[in-house]
């Protein structure tokens, strides 16, 4: 019997991505498997948010393809700072992962129940009843984890999920993703601007720079010396403890 690949989650073929009219990269050609942690790096400015965007479908190319196969995504922005007038749990940040689904004010015993669950599986079950606010940033981006895999995602997309860190709380957070993409049957991708660490976890590395791309395995890309000055400080942080 004859058994063939699966087909990626979203495919790039000789994409072009941009604004209005204006080019930032490409053309662009690059698959998103469904077992895949890519993450995506370069400097300020290379369009790594503007990929992820045309890869999700918020901005068309400009020319070229995307196909995206019927794949629901989780997306963790950026650590928010909610108002403190709201006394948010880290609880309700968590639930919040399922109003697309059942609207305001309608979570049920069950939906708790889970969103419980998955601030375990990222180290919150302790604090789930503490107020956001008074959570470490590092914590802040757990709970903002736990409520997109609250909706069950086959991709979760992380912008720049260690922003604002220490090295230690960056290092942690970097640990729970590994985790989470060895443990569970969905594809993750991140955008990161500081690339060392993210390596020690990531399946595949893209590369904008100079409206191009690269990508590949991070040994790969570390041999061919394509990751430059974004991955310098890469073989420390592998012999740290």
């Amino acid at each position: 019997m004859v058994t063939f690949p699966p087909q990626p989650a979203i495919r790039l073929r000789a994409a072009v991505i941009g604004h209005g009219r204006r080019r930032v990269a490409g053309p662009i050609d690059l698959d998103l498997a469904r077992n895949d942690f890519l993450v995506i790096a370069g400097p300020n400015g290379a369009g790594k948010s503007t990929l992820v965007k045309t890869m999700l479908g918020v901005l068309p190319p400009l020319s070229g393809s995307v196909e995206r196969r019927g794949i629901r995504v989780g997306y963790v922005p950026q650590r928010e700072r909610l108002d403190e007038i709201w006394p948010f749990s880290a609880l309700d940040i968590a639930l919040m992962g399922r109003v697309p689904a059942l609207g305001p004010f309608r979570f049920l015993g069950k939906e708790q129940r889970r969103a419980r669950e998955l601030l375990a599986q990222v180290g919150l079950e302790a604090e789930a009843d503490r107020p956001f606010r008074s959570l470490s940033g590092g914590q802040q981006q757990r709970a903002l984890i736990a409520r997109a895999l609250v909706a069950e995602p086959d991709v979760l997309v992380l912008d720049e999920p260690t922003n604002h860190l220490d090295v230690p709380g960056e290092r942690a957070v970097w640990s729970l993703l590994g985790e989470i993409h060895r443990r569970q049957e969905r594809a993750l991708v991140a955008i990161c601007h500081h690339l060392a660490p993210a390596l020690l976890h990531a399946t595949r590395v893209a590369v904008l720079r100079d409206g191009g791309l690269v990508s590949g395995p991070p040994e790969a890309l570390i041999e061919a010396g394509a990751l430059g000055d974004l991955a310098e400080d890469t073989i420390l942080r592998k012999a740290a403890p």
